[in-house]
């Protein structure tokens, strides 16, 4: 890859960002299709959003992600938002377009197209780990895949409360409870997602939402979190017998979306997540 006066510019925003390894993904992508782009990765804190993308709208990036804990509060220094990101009520992906920022979720894309692969799915009972940015699109996914009942667990309960009554709206059965109610019920579900950061290295590796004892065998669980590539949870799940999901499929995907909408070209999928497994492992691409 050659960076000169004309490469452009991809990135990502968030805090922390260092375990990321969507760096490596799009920029192999960006290599083997001859792109002159390049993806970079910026730690942002809650109190910088603001000047942040007001740097890169000066910049005239092409376009970048949004990851924990900016999805929420970036709608609001956005000047249009895609029916993605409306329904969602999150954005996880910009696209500069004639100097205006418009906001994408690709993530609700990502989870719907790596759930609708798996064979052993039963659209039943299906329980969320969390009512964030992340929470939000799993539940919005799982209406889409036609859940007869979603359990919405929090730390906090309005924000769990306030998830479940936007999918209550939509014509589906949804209950929020907190996160210490959680395995009460995660025992009956036959989906589990864990859309929280628990898990996630290097300071969470240690922790998991849920136990052997608590997951249903023959459930399925997919933790969003991919760094490590097998979590903790993960671990528990397969222990449980329960079929398990590495956040690195949801990562390729949504990834291969947002590339997508910056250059309007389909990337190389098979690429980008050897790439994106090379780094996790800590191999050079």
């Amino acid at each position: 890859m050659q960076i000169n006066s004309c490469t452009r510019l991809c990135c990502l925003i968030g805090h922390p960002v260092k375990h990321s390894v969507s760096p490596q993904m799009h920029n192999a992508a960006f290599k083997e299709l001859g792109l002159n782009c390049i993806y970079l990765v910026f730690d942002v804190l809650e109190e910088m959003l603001r000047e942040a993308v007001d740097g890169l709208r000066s910049l005239r990036i092409l376009g970048f992600n949004v990851t924990i804990p900016h999805k929420i509060r970036i709608i609001k220094f956005l000047d249009e938002l895609d029916n993605s990101a409306k329904l969602v009520k999150a954005v996880n992906t910009v696209v500069q377009r004639n100097g205006e920022l418009i906001g994408y979720n690709t993530d609700l894309y990502g989870i719907e197209q790596v759930l609708r692969e798996v064979d052993e799915l039963n659209c039943g009972l299906g329980l969320i780990i969390g009512a964030g940015g992340a929470g939000r699109a799993s539940a919005i996914a799982l209406t889409n895949l036609g859940f007869s009942e979603i359990i919405i667990a929090n730390r906090t309960f309005k924000r769990a409360s306030n998830l479940a009554k936007q999918i209550r709206e939509l014509g589906f059965s949804a209950k929020p409870i907190l996160l210490t109610d959680l395995s009460r019920y995660a025992s009956s579900a036959n989906l589990i997602v864990n859309a929280t950061p628990l898990g996630m290295a290097p300071n969470l590796i240690s922790e998991t939402p849920l136990k052997r004892d608590h997951i249903k065998r023959g459930s399925v669980v997919l933790d969003l979190v991919y760094n490590p590539l097998r979590t903790k949870l993960l671990i528990e799940a397969e222990k449980a017998g329960a079929y398990t999901i590495s956040g690195l499929k949801v990562l390729v995907a949504q990834g291969a979306r947002s590339f997508k909408l910056w250059t309007g070209i389909d990337p190389p999928i098979g690429t980008m997540y050897s790439a994106a497994l090379k780094a996790l492992r800590g191999e050079k691409t």
